[in-house]
């Protein structure tokens, strides 16, 4: 997805990763139902590389069928990416 599709929905936030540009998403959203703690889109290029959604830790069970939509759970998070950035994101989760 391109930056310009979500450029008004979007605060910058101080980059995790060098060169990729690290953005909080600030629009209202809810995934099952449940509304994140946090969501960060990183870009490349100004396209969409990453898609971290941070949940209160109650809501976890709630959110599980993320797995199967190819989200990765790292701690009270789960993470969608390209398998290269895998590596890197284990590295940098908080």
């Amino acid at each position: 997805m391109p930056y310009e599709e979500l450029e008004f929905d979007l605060e910058p936030i101080q980059d995790r990763i060098k060169g990729y540009d690290s953005y909080l998403y600030i629009a209202p959203i809810t995934i099952f139902g449940i509304i994140p703690k946090k969501v960060e889109l990183i870009f490349y290029w100004e396209q969409l590389k990453i898609i971290i959604l941070e949940f209160e830790p109650v809501d976890l069970p709630k959110v599980k069928k993320l797995s199967k939509l190819n989200f990765t759970k790292i701690n009270n998070s789960y993470v969608k990416t390209t398998y290269k950035m895998q590596n890197k994101l284990i590295s940098i989760s908080k």
